[in-house]
């Protein structure tokens, strides 16, 4: 009796540890949702603080600020326009955190990328209500046959959990360049971008997770004016 009442308390036993962990399986998925939804929040609520604070920026001194390409948070100028421009004339590089006084990075611990059209960044002559030229476009997908704006003049990206083609705030570390074309995109300097649906590794149209926010050439224009920078 006691052996058969020992076998049956084990297999009590493993029956109670498999229902354990099926419970703790179904709450710790949701658990992990949630703190990648948090930091999604809290990256996003960060790089709107950023866009405020380029408006700011532009509103103070009459331009925006050029990008950061050494990792040291400061814009890189060299005289009146910013030290590296692409063919598109778009200045590529992380946000010049430093220079705005924001955080550092994102909530994985990444910079933040930011590319700005260098006629809004030069310091002489300041862009004016007729300054046309050929804006940042933000698409669906890449190639852009579809976009979502032709008139941005900065784009701000978060390169989210995956961190494909980011720099690490804490060792400067450049991870490795995403390869689904979509977040490839993102990350190739020039003049287009994408912001879609984030869709996981396997999915048919790639994986992607970046979060983009970006200025429209007119919300800028209507701060300048308000502020007295413009016309």
């Amino acid at each position: 009796m006691t052996r058969r009442q020992l076998g049956f308390s084990f297999l009590e036993l493993a029956v109670a540890m498999f229902i354990l962990t099926l419970l703790l399986g179904s709450i710790l998925v949701p658990l992990a949702t949630q703190v990648e939804q948090r930091q999604i929040s809290e990256s996003l609520r960060t790089m709107e603080q950023a866009r405020d604070a380029l408006l700011g920026h532009a509103m103070a001194f009459g331009y925006l600020p050029c990008s950061d390409t050494d990792n040291d948070g400061l814009e890189n100028v060299t005289g009146n326009v910013c030290s590296s421009l692409s063919g598109d004339g778009i200045s590529h590089g992380n946000l010049p955190w430093r220079t705005l006084g924001l955080a550092s990075a994102d909530s994985w611990g990444n910079r933040i990328r930011y590319a700005v059209h260098g006629d809004y960044a030069r310091r002489t002559p300041f862009f004016t209500l007729g300054t046309n030229t050929s804006n940042l476009r933000v698409c669906e997908a890449a190639g852009c046959a579809s976009d979502l704006t032709s008139t941005a003049v900065a784009v701000l990206i978060s390169h989210g959990k995956n961190g494909y083609g980011a720099t690490n705030s804490a060792s400067g570390t450049v991870y490795a360049a995403p390869t689904a074309a979509d977040e490839l995109e993102n990350t190739d300097a020039d003049r287009d971008f994408v912001s879609r649906v984030a869709t996981a590794s396997g999915a048919a149209v790639g994986e992607f997770d970046d979060i983009l926010i970006w200025l429209p050439r007119y919300i800028l224009f209507n701060r300048m004016v308000a502020a007295g920078r413009l016309p």
